[in-house]
């Protein structure tokens, strides 16, 4: 759909970037704002918003309509219709291997070891998140309360999660994890977060997020995979480097406490 409108319109270098970016990343296309595709492509919103328009397109809500729809289609196709993916194992690892790599930046690292360091300094600390963010939240949480650190997991309905931002303060450290789309309560607990005084770390996919203007600490953590969910592997990644700044001899000493309850408690099958 998409190389039939342009091969009609003449476009400019960087609009011509834009229509690339929507053909590679369908998935992201189909739900972003035009300020997400900007920062993507590399331009203006401005310019996302000709380019949709110069595809025939009123601007590009209406752009980001029909780019949805064709994705979507594309996901109930027949099995017959769907093209062949006895590479996909090898492709979802080259783009995992392409997240990692874009994960590990300069800039990235430091802001990683800013995070360890504010749940280091803090009194405690409370993650947010929804839907698949859990899973990583859960590891930085479980393995973050074996090296003795107080890191909790604010889980449950938008009203659960409420209660426990709504009791921190400028002692205390917030991280949220935001995977592919922001939902109105992550936002919301995220502005409570810093309006309590609250260290405010975000995981996020997106450099421009909503959510870096409530954040003294921001990681990127690219989120692409190759079919219809995103990948969590740079998320998870970024989350063991956090722990990884963690680890000091007080964790250790943590660790061999916890090991120690394990062992008398029987908690341990020798045999395996």
């Amino acid at each position: 759909m998409l190389a039939q409108r342009a091969g009609r319109a003449r476009l400019g270098a960087q609009s011509e970037r834009v229509v690339q970016l929507l053909a590679q990343m369908p998935q992201f296309a189909s739900y972003a704002s035009a300020r997400e595709v900007a920062e993507r492509a590399g331009v203006n919103v401005s310019t996302v918003v000709r380019a949709a328009q110069q595809l025939g397109f009123e601007g590009w809500t209406d752009l980001r309509g029909t780019l949805r729809a064709e994705y979507l289609g594309s996901l109930v196709t027949t099995g017959a219709e769907r093209p062949a993916s006895s590479d996909a194992a090898a492709r979802m690892l080259r783009q995992d291997a392409a997240n990692l790599a874009a994960a590990a930046s300069p800039a990235n690292v430091e802001a990683v070891r800013s995070v360890a360091e504010a749940i280091r300094s803090a009194r405690r600390t409370v993650v947010v998140t929804t839907g698949s963010g859990t899973g990583p939240g859960q590891i930085l949480c479980y393995l973050a309360s074996i090296y003795g650190y107080d890191v909790q997991l604010a889980a449950g309905p938008a009203t659960t999660q409420a209660v426990s931002v709504s009791q921190m303060d400028e002692r205390d450290c917030l991280v949220v994890l935001n995977v592919w789309r922001l939902t109105r309560a992550l936002r919301s607990l995220t502005r409570l977060g810093r309006e309590n005084g609250t260290t405010v770390a975000v995981l996020t996919d997106l450099r421009s997020s909503p959510l870096s203007a409530d954040a003294d600490h921001v990681v990127l953590t690219p989120i692409e995979g190759i079919a219809a969910s995103p990948s969590l592997t740079a998320m998870s990644a970024v989350v063991q480097a956090i722990l990884a700044e963690l680890e000091s001899t007080p964790t250790r000493a943590s660790l061999g406490r916890v090991e120690q309850a394990w062992e008398e408690l029987g908690l341990m099958d020798e045999q395996a």
